[in-house]
């Protein structure tokens, strides 16, 4: 499509090119040049092609635009931090939860340990017991004829001193009985002897003591720690 730029008539026959009413040369409407009038007064006016006119848009500027693209991202930052500070809290709490439960999984339980039997309180009941022998055997009980069983001997050794002014001297006898026991042994008084065992007090006699394993010069036997300073 052209038209004149000089009585503005449109032609649609492209193959014209030079206008029928004035002779002017045809303007093509896709390029529309600037077109400058001379106006009566010696002004000048010009003539803007309307393809080349474009509206101005206004774009009115939001109010708070800036603030409130702070507070949100400032409300963001907080839950985030917040976020945080929960999935810590709940490993640390979970982590002290699961170490105790594991402390108590794993922990060996404490066997019952029966408490050992004291060497001495078993050497003394068993003296008691070989004195009660020797006593059944002196009344002529039925059990008179049971064998002597002889305790064990004593590991633990005590020095004393034989203390019989008296007679001078401190039998050492083979059982714990002056009736039964034979005298294998004289310990002079004053003399070193080593002490082991003993029974428990016999009382009423002369002078309460006890039976006692002992050691003198090599030979074994027994003694009434009645005479005997430790």
């Amino acid at each position: 499509m052209k038209q004149c730029p000089a009585c503005r008539t449109t032609y649609t026959d492209d193959t014209l090119s030079y206008c029928l009413a004035d002779g002017n040369t045809l303007m093509d409407l896709g390029e529309q040049p600037t077109v400058v009038h001379q106006a009566s007064g010696g002004g000048m006016r010009v003539d803007v092609p309307q393809s080349m006119q474009q509206p101005v848009r206004y774009v009115q500027p939001t109010s708070g635009g800036g603030m409130k693209a702070f507070l949100i991202i400032g409300g963001v930052l907080a839950m985030v931090v917040l976020a945080v500070v929960g999935a810590a809290a709940i490993m640390y709490f979970n982590r002290d939860s699961v170490s105790g439960i594991t402390n108590a999984q794993t922990q060996t339980p404490q066997k019952s340990v029966s408490p050992t039997p004291d060497p001495t309180e078993k050497l003394r009941d068993q003296i008691a017991n070989l004195e009660k022998q020797i006593a059944d055997q002196k009344k002529g009980s039925a059990n008179a004829n049971i064998p002597l069983k002889m305790p064990e001997t004593s590991t633990m050794q005590t020095t004393a001193r034989a203390n019989s002014p008296g007679d001078g001297f401190l039998a050492l006898r083979s059982l714990p009985s002056a009736q039964i026991g034979e005298r294998i042994a004289k310990i002079p008084h004053g003399a070193t002897v080593s002490i082991g065992a003993c029974g428990p007090v016999i009382t009423p006699v002369k002078r309460s003591g006890r039976w006692c394993q002992a050691n003198y010069n090599g030979m074994s036997g027994w003694v009434f720690d009645a005479y005997l300073t430790y």
